[in-house]
């Protein structure tokens, strides 16, 4: 039987055993302690993925005409993308089940989690967009796109308030947004084919106050009959998660 022995140069705390644990398996393996050290600096960073499935408990989002909710069919798409990514990347949800989150406690998580990309996951139609199809936001003052309604944009950040200090972060990542939301809008044209309403820069209040690239991803409008089929159907919520995962891989491999 292996024992640690117990190093006092570290308190005796979970932070420890994440530390040692590793090394100790390393030894068992016939790795010396020097070698252990070597390979552990020469592992990569993780990449952190925070996707924030919209809507959520009593609050609906969109619901189509025969009754399917939008913050069904989000955390679907979120539960594939977390199971794709399973063992490459670290994935947190902001929600993982059935409840409702304020708006700036999803991009709290993302900054907590020290996320290098956030996701919302949303298939409502919510900038005011008529009709059906796909769009891609990022967050910036706009193009002309009617903001959020009044429920989406339910929030601390209420009209009028004194602007925050971390408002304006978002706007240290909007190149890198774009790109990101330019790949994912590629990817999604290939594996779902859907009506391309394009990428747009939008005051998106879920993405403002984040810390790192986001971007908002409506992948249909529930409001429309043919897109609310679509979405019921599992392939096609399967399809749109690979297509955002392997927007998010090509995403990487050129910025990291």
């Amino acid at each position: 039987m292996f024992s640690a022995k117990k190093n006092t140069n570290f308190r005796t705390n979970g932070l420890i055993w994440r530390t040692v644990l590793p090394v100790l398996a390393l030894v068992v393996n016939n790795v010396s302690p020097a070698q252990a050290i070597s390979l552990s600096q020469e592992l990569p960073h993780r990449k952190v993925i925070v996707v924030d499935p919209g809507h959520g408990g009593h609050d609906l989002g969109a619901v189509g005409t025969s009754g399917l909710a939008e913050k069904v069919v989000t955390l679907s798409v979120a539960h594939k993308i977390k199971e794709i990514f399973f063992g490459t990347y670290e994935v947190h949800l902001t929600r993982d089940d059935d409840y409702r989150i304020d708006i700036e406690h999803r991009t709290a998580a993302a900054n907590h989690y020290r996320a290098d990309i956030f996701v919302s996951i949303h298939a409502g139609g919510g900038f005011g967009h008529q009709g059906r199809g796909m769009v891609i936001f990022y967050h910036g003052p706009g193009t002309g796109e009617r903001p959020m309604s009044p429920r989406q944009q339910e929030s601390s950040w209420k009209t009028g308030e004194k602007p925050l200090p971390w408002d304006s972060i978002q706007h240290a990542h909007r190149a890198k947004s774009k790109v990101l939301a330019k790949t994912v809008h590629r990817h999604l044209l290939v594996k779902l084919n859907p009506v391309d309403k394009g990428i747009s820069e939008a005051p998106c209040f879920v993405l403002r106050g984040a810390d790192m690239p986001a971007i908002l991803v409506e992948i249909g409008h529930l409001s429309h009959p043919a897109d609310e089929k679509e979405l019921r159907n599992p392939e096609v919520i399967s399809a749109a998660a690979e297509a955002i995962c392997e927007a998010i891989r090509e995403y990487f491999r050129k910025f990291h």
